[in-house]
């Protein structure tokens, strides 16, 4: 499969650490739309915003934990994963540059897609 299947796909993050996050702003699920992929990474943008910290953040970028898995795993499980999510709007995972994530949150926790609602 290609990563290019994977843009636009809605997905739902679960945030289990760090453990003051959950705290402050609960484990979510939160909602977001993957907007650009790689063999290694995914980008997320939030459906809404998460302040946590002082910090609103919009974006997450996600890497796979676990040896083996690829960004491609969110089609058929739930995906572990390190995040880091960002308080600005990229667009691509180009511009993840140390200047852009410097001011992000770093995160543990897992993507999976949405289930339907009855």
């Amino acid at each position: 499969m290609s990563t290019h299947n994977l843009l636009n796909l809605s997905v739902e993050i679960l945030v289990s650490e760090p453990w003051e996050f959950g705290t402050e702003c609960g484990v979510g699920p939160f909602g977001g739309i993957i907007i650009d992929a790689t063999a290694e990474k995914l980008l997320i943008l939030l459906s809404k915003p998460i302040t946590y910290s002082g910090k609103t953040l919009h974006t997450v970028a996600a890497r796979p934990r676990h040896v083996g898995d690829t960004p491609e795993a969110v089609m058929t499980k739930r995906l572990s994963a390190n995040f880091m999510l960002l308080p600005q709007q990229i667009d691509s995972i180009a511009k993840l540059q140390p200047d852009v994530t410097r001011d992000g949150v770093a995160a543990i926790g897992t993507i999976e897609r949405p289930r339907a609602s009855n």
